[in-house]
């Protein structure tokens, strides 16, 4: 889909949305007040897998799925999963580490990059999208945003493989009612065509093309989580996608 359209649809979305704007707001004011609170894991975000020969290094980047919210321990989250995987596929070890916070948009991400020291990691997993949705974040500031984060995490010598996961599934959150629902399915499905098309022209980073897991198992109470249960599936897919990768 090309830019030219998906920019189009976003303006033509933002009117539609004006149009509907006093249902919408009350819906969203309720969902928030609605919604639980969950924590994110209390230990350390960082962890290693035991193997031979030479380290496999892994940072984790995102929002409130990469941070393990309403997740037991790190090791549990998406991140801890794929590096699990990943060490016994490779069989070296592999060495962790999370940076991720609820609640963050793109653009905070690309500042939390900015503010940590350079790190000589392997891989890079990005998980980024869903509160962009819900802020409604034009696609052209994604777009842009998402060249950014990518060119940040390319200045260390030592490049590493960077690979996203797609734009969480906004629109088939439990939680959230409709027309709300389509509003936000509308809008994750824009910035998923952004995020392929930009993925697509550059060749320093690759994406997931596989979908979350359908099932209301797949989320926590809150209905807007993952549970335990869609990190499993998620991470291995993670895992056989970094190898397809490092084979080529």
């Amino acid at each position: 889909m090309k830019i030219f359209l998906i920019n189009s649809a976003s303006v033509f979305g933002y009117f539609i949305i004006v149009l509907f704007f006093p249902l919408l707001w009350y819906q969203g004011m309720r969902l928030k007040r609605k919604v639980q609170r969950l924590p994110t894991p209390g230990d350390c975000p960082y962890g290693s897998c035991q193997g031979k020969d030479s380290d496999f290094n892994i940072l984790g980047l995102g929002e409130s799925p990469m941070a393990g919210v309403g997740i037991a321990n790190h090791a549990s989250t998406l991140t801890g999963l794929t590096a699990f995987r990943l060490n016994k596929l490779l069989g070296c070890r592999v060495n962790w580490e999370i940076l991720a916070k609820s609640g963050i948009s793109i653009k905070k991400l690309n500042k939390l990059i900015r503010n940590k020291s350079a790190r000589n990691v392997d891989l890079v997993l990005v998980s980024m999208g869903g509160n962009d949705v819900f802020q409604l974040t034009p696609p052209w500031v994604w777009k842009k945003s998402i060249n950014t984060c990518i060119k940040l995490l390319y200045q260390n010598k030592k490049k590493p493989l960077i690979l996203f996961s797609p734009v969480p599934p906004v629109g088939r959150f439990p939680a959230i009612p409709s027309p709300l629902r389509i509003t936000f399915g509308f809008w994750e499905f824009l910035l998923q065509a952004c995020l392929v098309h930009e993925i697509n022209s550059m060749d320093k980073a690759f994406l997931l093309d596989e979908s979350f897991p359908e099932g209301n198992q797949y989320y926590l109470l809150d209905g807007i989580h993952p549970s335990p249960q869609a990190y499993g599936p998620w991470s291995e897919k993670l895992s056989v996608k970094t190898m397809e990768l490092l084979n080529q």
